[in-house]
Order: structure tokens, then C-alpha cells, then sequence
């Protein structure tokens, strides 16, 4: 059974920030938004945060807040009053969205924000490292504190904010534009660069958390309060409205429903239950509404005992190794009791943790109504949320999960094919989730030992696929994404069952090029136009295309087509960061940058890269400053 009630930790510090809105407040007010501000003709700033690049880093946490918006007649704003950050894994907001507030401004034309990020306690390792990372500014100024970038929108679409309207704003975190990873030294240099994009143009669902505040089951909704990431300190963020659908996935307490099932359910919760709802902003384009409050369309919700909520502890990660029913899991994030919550920081991070699981242990699967679940459906691969009672001595984590849930979350495989059929696939394996293949420990996978997975022969069935289901006819060699469960421990082959299948080509790969590292170079480019940008790799030390985990380093003079990016930004935390929407402009103020005495650390870009022509074709480019 699951365990009613949390282990009291005494001695536990605890804290309580208050939001401007004030703590507890009124569903009427949440509603109506909120502001510093007693201009009632408020509309509301739907925003969204979103992180590119993070292959670096196995964990980037920091605190994140939308600290200003500056409108044309000069009025500063303050979305979320005098705030205090967001704590969040950068890392964790890569294929999934996070909304993190909407909140009410007075109404009017923005023409720039300011975005903070607190480096005072950072925490960030770098991939393959047991210790955090020493953290530093620039100057070499240890765990800086808060790093503000003031980001200028896109003059061509700057933020409009409409009386009782809601209006989508998307942040926007690049960690390969902000950081220079010195990895002999296990030390990262912070220089901010991050975007703020209106509207967002990011296609990944989005998630919602927040406490829940009334259900309308003959309108198919229920109203949360946002409070974002893993907060369980302040007070919440603004409303959302979450519409359901007779498909959406229901996870209440470690039971499923589907439908208007679930939704009669959760109608039933006490208020300011936990929740999460994931699926699409609503409105065109997403996080547009002619109310004050957004809506979201749901196809999964979880509540109660399933989410973070400061009363059950959590580890999630994913399971590097089974011996019985214990498992390793890797990457673990530990969400913990409320009163060891320093500020609002209610989690931390450990490169590997021990979870006990056992007969009484519920099992559920994200998103599917599977039946039959048990503790033996945890195997090697699964990327797993595992609620339980923790304890920790010095660097060891263990979670005790045998009374409580464990959700399986789907992993992306990434390898290259040896061989395929119409059902089937078999992988070179190059990485499951975060981790490389040479991180697992496949053991007792198989049936028997002869058939336990390997990482030179992963077989995975693609039958049940949406995408990809057929690979008869892919070219051996070809770099594939399987997103799926692997099969239950003991009783592979096949080891990995996808939903769905996707060429590498057709993922975004990050074009990443630095120079001089400290000092970086004042010609990053042989030529530019508003086509395309050659790149001068001399004295660059960093010069590669990734696609997930799969490294392309560059020669010669590559190019990165341009005309048809809609996201190009260029500048730096110090004088600030510039949006663009279309390639002209961004060119323009490129070429007046660019005056020969001006360094750039970075050049980033989202796209495809074409080896043959060594040309990259960019949705997305960013010009990081020295």
C-alpha cells in the first residue's frame, strides 16, 4: 500500500517567501493576475522557460527568474513582484517546456526584459564527473550570485500586453552559449546567454505544476494554481485553466483513469492538491487567450502522492543497474521533505542513488493505461520517478520505494542501426536518457544470461511504433532515436519496446564553435550576409556538430545558412542580448558589431548539418559576445 503520511525530519530548516500576490489568495484574485502596480488594466504575460545545448552537463541547477519587463514609456514592471528565483535543472527543460508563471502586468508595449540567474549556490556537474563543478564568473568571482541579462525583443515583435488578455512569452536558456567548460580542472565559466522570444516558437509540450483549486466537469476543466518546477515554499504564480479530452491519461495517488474518469476524480481532490498537467498551450499561437487566464490542453495529469509536494520524497533518474529488487539508479534527482528546503532550493542532485523496490511496490507507466505492472516491469534503462522514504549518509542516497509508486517515464534510445526489419531494430547503443551505453550494467536484462542486453546488440521492437515503425529499408550505420520502456528485467529479448522512431537527420543537431577560450576572437567569420555565415575556425578550440549524443567535429570553413532561421540573437549578460526574427536585420546589427575590435566567445546554432557541403541549416543562431 502507499504510506499515508511523511516522516517529520527534526531539526529541519524551513522558510516562506511570499509572492506579491500573497500566500493562499483567493481564486478571484489569481484570476485577475497581479502586479506592483495599481493600474488595474492588467493582461498577463504567459511565460514559459526552455533550455538548448546541455550536453555539457549532467545537472544545471540554478535559481531562474523573469525579473523585469521595461515598456516603452519607460515603467518597469515586475511579473511576479519583488521576486525571488525559481529554482530549476536546466538540463530537465530540454524536451519539455516549463511554464513558470502568468501573472498580471498593466497593460502596454514592452520592448525588453530582464532575466536573472542565481549562481550563489549553484548546482552543476559536468557529464562523467562525481563532483560538482567550481563555478565562476568572467572575473574568476566563485558562485557570482545573480547575473542579470537584459534582453531587447525583437523590434518587429515586441511584447504586447492587452487588458485582460493573455499573451505567450517564452525564455529561452542556452547553456553552450553561456558557459566555457574547462573539463581537466572540472571547472565552468558563467556568462549568461538567454533569450526571451514573443511569441515562443518552442514545439516541446509544456508542463504545468500547481496546487489544485476547482474542477468543472460538465465543462471538461479543472483551474490550478501555478507554482513551477519543484517549489514547495511560495505561494503560487497566477491560474491556469486545463481542459481534458476523452483521451487524456490520468496518474491520481499511483491510480490510472482515462477520460472523464479521471477528471470525476480529480473533481474530488481537496484544494491545493499537487498537480501536474502536461500537453499544449491553447490559443494561436500557444499561450494566446482572450482572458486574462491561459488555458492548456492536457494529455496527461498527475496528483497527489505522484507529485512533488514537500510531503513524500522522491528519486528520479534512470536505473543503471537491477540486482534483485535493488536498483541504481543514475543522474538522480532527490526531491525532499519541505523542511529541509533551503529558500525555495526543495531538491538536489547525485550521480548515483539506491532505490529498494518490492512486492507492495506500484508500478504505473506515463501515459499508457498498462495493466499487469509490477516491480519486475523496472529494468536496466528505465527512466523512473520513485516516491518513497530517503535517507542519506555523506554521499549516499537510498530511497525506500517497497510501500509507495514508482513511475516508468519514457527513454530515449539513441544508437546507430546494424540492422532492421519492419518490426525490428538492432542498435549499436550509444546512450539510454542521459547516460552512455558503457554506463549500464545489463545484467539479468535477459531471460537468461546468454539473452541479457548488450549495448553492441540492443534489440529494439519497433511494432507498436507511431513513427518509424518499418526499418527494413535504413541504411546500416544510420543514427536513430527510439523513444520507448525497456522490456520488464528478466525477460528481454527484445530489450526495448519503442512508441516511436526517428532518424538523427531529422532531430535537431547543435553546431557549437568557440574561440580562444577567455579571450575568444574579433573575426568569427571569413564572410556574412543575410544568407549565410563562413566560419573561421582558426584559434577555435571548440568546433563540432552534435546530435544527442553522437559528436561531428568541423574543418575547413563551414557555413551556416541563415535565411531561413526564425530565432537569432547576438550580444551578452553585459550590455545585454538582442532578438531577431528574421535573418536581415540580425545581419545588420551583426555587421556593426562585428568592428574589428569586438570578441565573440561563441557561436551556437540550431539545424541540420549537411557533412557533404559542410553547411549547417540554422532554425536558430546565436552570437555569444566576449
Amino acid at each position: 500500500m502507499i504510506f499515508d503520511r511523511a516522516r517529520a525530519k527534526p531539526g529541519a530548516l524551513g522558510s516562506l517567501r511570499l509572492w506579491i500576490c500573497g500566500f493562499g489568495a483567493a481564486l478571484t484574485a489569481a484570476l485577475a493576475g497581479c502586479s506592483t502596480n495599481t493600474n488595474v488594466n492588467n493582461g498577463t504575460p504567459v511565460v514559459t522557460v526552455t533550455s538548448q545545448a546541455t550536453g555539457d552537463f549532467s545537472t544545471y541547477v540554478v535559481g531562474v527568474t523573469l525579473y523585469s519587463l521595461t515598456r516603452t514609456d519607460g515603467y518597469i514592471a515586475y511579473p511576479a513582484g519583488y521576486t525571488y528565483e525559481e529554482f530549476a535543472d536546466l538540463t530537465q527543460r530540454v524536451d519539455l517546456t516549463e511554464l513558470l508563471n502568468a501573472v498580471g502586468v498593466p497593460t502596454g508595449t514592452y520592448t525588453s526584459a530582464s532575466i536573472g540567474i542565481d549562481y550563489s549556490s549553484p548546482i552543476i556537474y559536468l557529464k562523467g564527473e562525481s563532483t560538482k563543478a567550481t563555478v565562476k564568473d568572467s572575473s574568476g568571482t566563485a558562485n557570482p550570485g545573480i547575473l542579470y541579462v537584459n534582453v531587447k525583443f525583437d523590434p518587429s515583435h515586441p511584447l504586447v500586453i492587452n487588458h485582460d488578455q493573455s499573451t505567450p512569452l517564452a525564455l529561452d536558456f542556452d547553456l553552450a552559449a553561456g558557459n566555457s567548460i574547462d573539463a581537466a580542472t572540472n571547472t565552468v565559466t558563467v556568462k549568461p546567454f538567454v533569450e526571451a522570444v514573443t511569441p515562443g516558437n518552442d514545439t516541446e509540450p509544456v508542463r504545468a505544476r500547481g496546487l489544485f483549486v476547482g474542477a468543472n466537469t460538465s465543462a471538461g476543466n479543472f483551474v490550478e494554481d501555478i507554482r513551477p518546477f519543484q517549489d514547495n515554499i511560495y505561494s503560487t504564480v497566477g491560474a491556469l485553466t486545463v481542459n481534458t479530452s476523452s483521451s487524456t491519461y490520468y496518474n491520481i495517488n499511483g491510480k490510472v483513469y482515462t477520460g472523464a474518469a479521471g477528471l470525476a476524480v480529480v473533481a474530488g481532490l481537496t484544494s491545493n492538491m499537487p498537480m501536474i498537467a502536461i500537453g499544449t498551450l491553447d490559443g494561436t499561437p500557444p499561450g494566446t487567450s482572450p482572458t486574462i487566464t491561459p488555458s492548456l490542453t492536457a494529455t496527461q495529469v498527475y496528483a497527489g502522492t505522484v507529485v512533488s509536494n514537500g510531503q513524500y520524497e522522491h528519486v528520479s533518474g534512470i536505473v543503471t543497474a537491477r540486482s534483485g529488487n535493488t536498483l541504481t539508479v543514475s543522474d538522480a534527482t532527490y526531491l525532499y521533505y519541505e523542511g529541509y528546503c533551503t529558500s525555495n532550493l526543495c531538491f538536489t542532485w547525485y550521480p548515483s542513488a539506491t532505490v529498494n523496490v518490492g512486492p507492495s511496490t506500484v508500478v504505473t507507466e506515463d501515459g499508457i493505461t498498462a495493466s499487469g505492472l509490477s516491480a519486475q516491469s523496472i529494468s536496466v534503462g528505465s527512466e523512473i520517478d520513485a516516491v518513497g522514504l530517503g535517507s542519506t549518509s555523506g554521499s549516499a542516497l537510498t530511497l525506500n520505494a517497497t510501500q509507495s509508486v514508482v513511475r516508468l517515464q519514457s527513454t530515449p534510445a539513441w544508437g546507430t542501426l546494424a540492422s532492421g526489419t519492419a518490426g525490428s531494430a538492432t542498435l549499436n547503443l550509444l546512450s539510454l536518457g542521459p547516460v552512455a551505453a558503457s554506463g549500464f550494467n545489463f545484467a539479468g536484462t535477459g531471460i537468461s544470461g546468454a539473452d541479457d542486453a548488450t549495448a553492441a546488440s540492443y534489440v529494439v521492437n519497433t511494432s507498436a511504433a507511431t513513427a518509424g515503425a518499418d526499418q527494413s529499408a535504413t541504411t546500416a550505420g544510420t543514427l536513430l532515436r527510439a523513444d520507448g520502456f525497456p522490456t520488464a528485467f528478466g525477460l528481454a529479448p527484445p530489450d526495448f519496446n519503442a512508441t516511436a522512431v526517428t532518424a538523427g537527420a531529422a532531430e535537431p543537431a547543435d553546431l557549437v564553435i568557440e574561440w580562444n577560450s577567455g579571450s575568444g576572437t574579433t573575426a568569427p567569420f571569413t564572410s556574412e550576409d543575410s544568407s549565410s555565415l563562413v566560419l573561421n575556425l582558426a584559434n577555435a578550440t571548440t568546433a563540432e556538430v552534435v546530435t544527442g549524443p553522437q559528436s561531428t567535429s568541423l574543418t575547413g570553413a563551414p557555413a551556416i545558412t541563415i535565411s531561413g532561421a526564425t530565432q537569432l540573437a547576438i550580444g551578452n549578460s553585459a550590455n545585454g542580448v538582442s532578438m531577431f526574427s528574421t535573418s536581415s536585420p540580425f545581419y545588420t546589427d551583426l555587421s556593426t558589431t562585428l568592428n574589428g575590435s569586438t570578441s565573440v566567445f561563441r557561436v551556437v546554432a540550431v539545424g541540420s548539418y549537411d557533412a557533404a557541403s559542410n553547411t549547417f541549416t540554422a532554425s536558430r543562431v546565436d552570437v555569444a559576445l566576449e
